[in-house]
């Protein structure tokens, strides 16, 4: 994602998305009621006896009304009813359109409030996106899960099954079939760094395998950890290892994790330096008890002006605060504990 420009002043922001994990971000910014602008195409109907309708390229400003991602276009979908637009000829004022943004166009969002928070995650969003992206494959004997590891998540992109067909099955042809499927991924990939993660023995035995078929020109560098765990589990597991996350740098989800993990120690030790539910973190934000605040996507879209009071306090009392996404496990933990967390610096009642 690039920020074009914010107008705290004007309560604006403009930006451009670059991925579908951008839209995903933007449309939890995007509120009922909010002006949001960009470029269309638009149906002009018949003016004159014997004219025809035709389409014209327009800059629309809409009511936003709804907000859909498609992530596999990817595009964004702003639906509403038209505020504003040129050239004025043609804008038909409060007539109902969709906004189409695509990768790399420009939309500028005109909310009721832009608050500080707003900001500090389009600023956030901005530098984890400009992180470079990984390969991460978690496997085992059975089957591998291959993931697109970036500053900001996870995608999943797809499995590979080890083929297996019972006990006549001769272990080295499967595991020849199955390292080679994977090596053609890996070496058709453009990332040039691949987290591999599992346990067992199988995750050794490939990174010899790629080591020792490596095409010319094709090199990768290859980052490798043992796991308890596969799937997704596997590589939030691997990325909160030291060693991998010295190389790579902390990224968010990692960090997220940690930070979850702390929350359910405190709670496991009952030390009391956990705050939960929304009246209860309040106080402890406002008594200046708290020094992290966690609230999941969930909750922060179904209580929007609550979690804006919340977090503006937060920032006025120094406190840490995330958004935590519960396409991913930290943020599932998070909202079976209330959605709103905050850890504290020392005990409060």
């Amino acid at each position: 994602m690039k920020i074009l420009s914010i107008k705290p002043v004007e309560n604006t922001f403009s930006i451009e998305c670059h991925s579908a994990e951008d839209f995903q971000f933007v449309s939890t910014l995007i509120q009922q009621g909010d002006f949001v602008s960009g470029e269309t195409d638009r149906n002009i109907k018949p003016r004159e006896p014997g004219q025809k309708p035709f389409r014209i390229k327009m800059h629309i400003t809409i009511n936003a009304q709804s907000v859909e991602v498609d992530e596999h276009t990817p595009c964004l979908r702003v639906s509403g009813l038209i505020e504003a637009g040129s050239p004025i000829e043609f804008v038909e004022m409060h007539a109902q359109h969709a906004l189409v943004f695509n990768l790399y166009h420009s939309l500028k969002v005109q909310k009721k409030q832009l608050f500080q928070h707003d900001i500090a995650r389009l600023r956030e969003r901005e530098k984890e996106s400009q992180k470079p992206l990984y390969l991460g494959i978690v496997l085992d004997d059975e089957e591998a899960l291959l993931l697109q590891v970036s500053g900001s998540g996870l995608k999943e992109l797809g499995k590979v099954n080890a083929l297996k067909s019972g006990k006549q099955f001769k272990n080295e042809n499967k595991s020849n079939a199955y390292f080679e499927k994977l090596a053609e991924i890996i070496f058709a990939s453009p990332l040039s760094v691949v987290i591999l993660a599992g346990p067992g023995f199988t995750r050794e035995e490939l990174v010899k395998y790629l080591r020792e078929n490596t095409p010319k020109g094709k090199e990768k560098s290859f980052l490798s950890v043992a796991t308890a765990d596969t799937g997704q589990k596997g590589i939030r597991e691997a990325l909160s290892n030291a060693s991998i996350s010295k190389a790579l740098g902390e990224s968010k989800i990692s960090q997220e994790a940690e930070l979850m993990h702390e929350v359910l120690k405190q709670l496991g030790k009952d030390s009391g330096l956990v705050a939960y539910g929304l009246v209860h973190v309040s106080r402890a934000v406002s008594a200046g008890a708290a020094h992290t605040l966690l609230i999941s996507s969930s909750f922060w879209s179904e209580n929007r002006d609550a979690c804006n009071a919340l977090l503006e306090l937060a920032g006025r009392m120094g406190v840490v605060s995330h958004i935590l996404d519960e396409k991913f496990e930290p943020g599932q933990q998070l909202a079976g504990l209330s959605g709103v967390v905050a850890l504290l610096r020392y005990t409060f009642e």
